[in-house]
């Protein structure tokens, strides 16, 4: 009779366990330079008498050196999106979980650009938890800066 009293205690623990770990499995997929929320955008004034189109064109072999493909680019908006990138956090090797693409922005008189990183983790099926990547715009704005900034 003890081990019958035993049977739904050991179930309740397992169960609890289980959903602990599903829990820290779904929040240990977010890379430590992912913060949820909006935000994290940066600012980069262009070094006096650059062109605007050496500029530009700096912005993209920038982006193709780190793994962003442009996937929109409209020079006369000063507007450049790139696709999501799989390969930011693990090494060039595809992780589908976690995704980073750039956002480039420069303002109308074309003497300063915003970087910004969306980023966005799956916790399983079609939900997204969505942030930006604190080491993507980092190591861009000191790439950014260091080539065509002030």
């Amino acid at each position: 009779m003890g081990k019958n009293r035993l049977v739904p205690h050991l179930a309740a623990i397992l169960a609890i366990a289980f959903f602990a770990f599903l829990a820290t499995s779904s929040a240990a997929s977010a890379p430590k330079s992912f913060v949820k929320g909006s935000g994290g955008e940066t600012m980069i004034l262009l070094r006096q008498g650059l062109s605007f189109d050496q500029a530009f064109r700096e912005v993209i072999f920038i982006l193709s050196r780190h793994g962003f493909e442009p996937e929109m680019m409209q020079p006369e908006a000063g507007y450049i999106r790139t696709r999501w990138n799989t390969t930011w956090v693990s090494n060039g090797k595809k992780k589908d979980e976690y995704r980073v693409r750039i956002l480039i922005n420069f303002n109308p008189s074309r003497t300063q650009l915003i970087v910004n990183a969306p980023a966005e983790y799956s916790t399983g099926g079609d939900r997204w938890v969505v942030g930006y990547d604190t080491r993507a715009i980092e190591t861009l704005r000191t790439d950014l800066t260091q080539s065509i900034g002030n």
